[in-house]
């Protein structure tokens, strides 16, 4: 296999002392030097961190089908509104996940559209998958993966600090929302596409001065190392990947691969409310999920927690007395709640809140016990 691909940021990563290791055939940044995955984490909570999310791919539709083209491809309804985001999936027609994404609507002729990275094993999936299906639509679909650099912009203070650097007030911005801006740096003005969206939960739903939020934010490949460095004088802290997938644990965010996949449908994730019957459109994957939706899955996916000390990781089996009931997809130690935390889809009739079951640690079993989810949320 090829050595892995670097992102624009390789180099000042390296440069800011990142403990970098192969991701999906990505050279990132796991943690940074002199902190821990849970200083960066807490960090985030309460401050303000910088995520590379460069890896991850960027689509441009257009074209007057752009509306039932996306009602035919995604399974959320398409039901927003000019410069307003939305989380949705694409779907086989088995039921299984392509991809979770977010779409963002720029007229009803125009959609961006930002979702996972490629590997080397999922070369272009997602566009391959969008473009097979264009068929008849009147659609077009450019890919500004390369073209374009991305970060998540992400804490508790992110909106005090970002706010004074763009040439759009982004206080009345609404979570779920997004604008394009202009924002300053020390060599000028450079455009951005910024959302509020954010895969670590650290946003109150608030707009005025009470507002709690994070932003993810597009600009030019060009410009990547000039805004990070922008990010990093206005007092962001660099977070690498450990932090990143405690944060979205904590917050129940479904990562795709395992949470979610060609064999673990949105239903069985417990994210029901991703799947809607459309009027007058039907969507790939619709009939079985349809069905799970109205009549149940005979597995579902919960939240537990860790009795004692140890880490829960995915794959690890889940046992209720002699049966095996199920596996880890993803599991952390949680660093804002003290606990180590897991998501474990499970034989259904063992899911009510409160149950005890056992883990297979090493061949040893160790005690969980079925929890509300998320394991965190935003005050």
């Amino acid at each position: 296999m090829s050595d892995p691909r670097k992102t624009p940021l390789s180099a000042m990563h390296e440069k800011l002392g990142g403990k970098m290791v192969d991701f999906e055939n990505w050279y990132m940044p796991v943690k940074f030097d002199g902190t821990s995955v849970s200083d960066e984490h807490l960090w985030t909570r309460e401050h303000c961190g910088i995520f590379d999310i460069c890896h991850m791919t960027e689509f441009m539709l257009e074209g007057p089908d752009c509306i039932p083209y996306l009602k035919h491809m995604m399974s959320n309804n398409i039901n927003i509104v000019d410069n307003q985001a939305q989380y949705q999936h694409m779907c086989y027609p088995e039921g299984g996940v392509v991809d979770d994404l977010y779409i963002y609507r720029e007229s009803a002729e125009k959609f961006r559209i930002i979702a996972n990275a490629q590997t080397y094993e999922t070369e272009g999936k997602d566009f391959n998958w969008l473009t097979e299906h264009i068929e008849n639509f009147k659609v077009s679909l450019e890919d500004l993966s390369l073209k374009r650099a991305r970060f998540a912009v992400q804490g508790k203070e992110t909106i005090k600090l970002l706010n004074p650097l763009t040439d759009v007030d982004l206080y009345p911005m609404k979570r779920f929302r997004w604008t394009y801006a202009n924002l300053k740096t020390s060599e000028g003005d450079i455009p951005i596409f910024c959302s509020r969206t954010g895969y670590t939960g650290v946003d109150n739903n608030k707009t005025g001065e009470e507002a709690i939020a994070s932003y993810e934010i597009s600009c030019d490949a060009k410009f990547a190392e000039l805004l990070y460095q922008t990010f990093l004088d206005m007092g962001a802290k660099p977070i690498g990947l450990g932090a990143r997938d405690s944060l979205r644990l904590e917050c129940c965010f479904a990562l795709y691969g395992n949470d979610i996949n060609r064999n673990i449908t949105s239903i069985e994730a417990n994210l029901g409310w991703v799947v809607k019957q459309k009027e007058g459109a039907h969507f790939i994957g619709e009939e079985v999920l349809l069905k799970q939706k109205s009549e149940g899955t005979a597995r579902i996916s919960v939240g537990l927690n860790l009795v004692g000390k140890g880490i829960l990781r995915d794959g690890y089996k889940i046992f209720a007395g002699s049966n095996e009931i199920g596996f880890i997809t993803s599991g952390a130690y949680g660093p804002s709640v003290g606990k180590t935390i897991a998501l474990a889809l499970i034989k259904k009739e063992y899911s009510k809140v409160g149950t005890e079951l056992e883990v297979e640690i090493r061949s040893k079993r160790k005690k969980v016990v079925v929890v509300t989810t998320p394991f965190w949320k935003q005050e």
